[in-house]
């Protein structure tokens, strides 16, 4: 926007490399570094591979401490996730896994609005603060934050699994625009009788960022254009390089 054309001069001023995303060769293009021409309604395919890009080099190839505690602190990636089986032996993923689904915690104030983990110090689920059962009632006075205190979150199950399942992904890049499935692996253990991931590792298997060991269909590398969310995928829908 105009008004906020000012913050933009004055980043290049001080270094930033500025990189525009636009259809068209707009105001904001000419004074880019870089330009992503991605065709008209085609970004959320360029931010995917991105997300590809980022999973793949700062989370799994090595790990970034900074990005690593920032997402095990502050967003949902360590919560677990139930498993629903199909008749044809695949599973899909359904709801988080809540206090109401733990023996010592059935009983608790909304327990059925509070999310768990696994604390890797222990290997132990545990009731984190912050999620939305602490928000409302008296019980939750004292812990609608999201203060861990001496709990670790696991971000992934993989170390750690008691066993590798195919779980059907959605799909929608399909020519006629009807959903479709990716069979995609994901580690798993059991948790008072439910089969759980982590919501990271679904994030890595929708993605498709494979790791060694888990079952499905995986892309080659970034220049498989046949595997949804690399950059060679990308390039065919919104003619950006990759």
């Amino acid at each position: 926007r105009t008004p906020d054309a000012h913050w933009m001069t004055e980043a290049r001023y001080r270094g930033q490399k500025v990189i525009a995303v636009a259809p068209d060769y707009a105001d904001n293009v000419k004074f880019a570094d870089e330009w992503l021409p991605a065709k008209p309604g085609t970004d959320a395919a360029l931010a995917m591979a991105m997300g590809h890009v980022v999973l793949k080099e700062f989370f799994v190839d090595r790990t970034t401490p900074y990005f690593t505690e920032y997402v095990k602190s502050y967003t949902d990636l360590p919560h677990l996730v139930r498993l629903e089986e199909g008749a044809d032996g695949a599973y899909t993923a359904g709801k988080f896994l809540t206090a109401a689904d733990l023996a010592d915690h059935a009983g608790d104030e909304n327990a059925a609005f509070k999310t768990v983990l696994i604390d890797a110090n222990t290997g132990n689920p545990v009731v984190p603060n912050g999620s939305l059962g602490h928000r409302y009632g008296e019980a939750g006075v004292g812990s609608w934050n999201l203060e861990l205190g001496s709990v670790d979150p696991t971000l992934s199950l993989m170390d750690t699994a008691e066993d590798r399942v195919t779980v059907r992904m959605p799909r929608f890049d399909t020519v006629d625009g009807a959903a479709a499935d990716l069979p995609r692996g994901v580690p798993v253990r059991r948790v008072e009788g439910h089969l759980v991931t982590t919501v990271f590792d679904l994030l890595l298997a929708q993605y498709g960022v494979g790791r060694h060991g888990l079952p499905g269909q995986w892309p080659t590398g970034y220049d498989d254009a046949t595997a949804p969310y690399t950059p060679a995928w990308q390039e065919t829908i919104t003619g950006v390089s990759a």
